[in-house]
């Protein structure tokens, strides 16, 4: 028969190696999450990134188009002005050819 006190000090040994394996698996357990929120934290950052990126590189070609679409409407704005000039060179109603002029630049 096993000793009353040899069957006490397996009983504490095997709680104070239970008690060991449980804080190991917590340190393992919060390193584990460190790692993840770490993990998470660096591909919030990428994302970021890239959406920063992919929205500058938007705002450049939508401006680009922008200029683009200016210039072909001044072009156009300058094109129907010498030809209202043009007409009222050749006419005696040079004022009402401003006038329309005005209000085409004006947008009335």
């Amino acid at each position: 028969m096993i000793p009353m006190e040899d069957v006490l000090r397996e009983i504490i040994k095997a709680e104070r190696d239970a008690e060991e394996r449980i804080e190991r698996a917590k340190e393992e357990a919060k390193a584990i999450i460190r790692k993840a929120r770490e993990e998470a934290r660096k591909i919030e950052e990428e994302t970021l990134k890239k959406a920063e990126e992919e929205a500058q590189k938007l705002i450049e070609s939508k401006k680009k188009e922008g200029e683009e679409e200016a210039k072909r409407i001044m072009s156009e704005g300058e094109a129907e002005i010498s030809e209202i000039l043009s007409k009222a060179r050749d006419s005696e109603k040079f004022e009402k050819a401003v006038s329309e002029c005005l209000k085409i630049i004006r947008g009335i």
